[in-house]
């Protein structure tokens, strides 16, 4: 934990909704489970890279708006906080994402022919402003 924010990411909770992709629309029941973030970004840094755009993009999206879409090839995720009350600032998470990067980076490398085979396609929405 910093000070910058306020808990440490295996600490915030996120539902994560995913559906498959068939023929880049969205088909097939949803799945829902409730992941510790900490999790998520393992994940997300394991099959992204660590230097990847994405992630902070991800992050800055979840941590400010408390909700994000990724559509991947064969299906799409929709992550948003559990708890509204854990939202950040984009500066807050970028520090938190930051700090975990460093923290987790150090047993494990890379995998420099992941980024050479896998193409994802990640689509960050944007909440729809209210009209008025």
């Amino acid at each position: 934990m910093s000070d910058s924010y306020p808990k440490h990411p295996r600490e915030i909770q996120v539902r994560i909704i995913q559906r498959d992709m068939e023929d880049g629309l969205v088909s097939g029941i949803a799945t829902t489970a409730e992941v510790a973030l900490s999790d998520k970004l393992k994940d997300y840094l394991l099959r992204l890279g660590y230097s990847s755009a994405h992630i902070s993009g991800l992050i800055v999206q979840l941590m400010t708006k408390e909700k994000v879409r990724i559509d991947f090839r064969d299906y799409s995720e929709r992550i948003e906080l559990v708890d509204p009350e854990d939202k950040l600032s984009s500066a807050q998470a970028m520090t938190l994402l930051d700090d975990f990067v460093t923290e987790t980076r150090g047993g494990e490398v890379e995998d420099p022919d992941q980024k050479k085979t896998t193409t994802q396609k990640i689509i960050v929405q944007f909440p729809k402003s209210p009209r008025g």
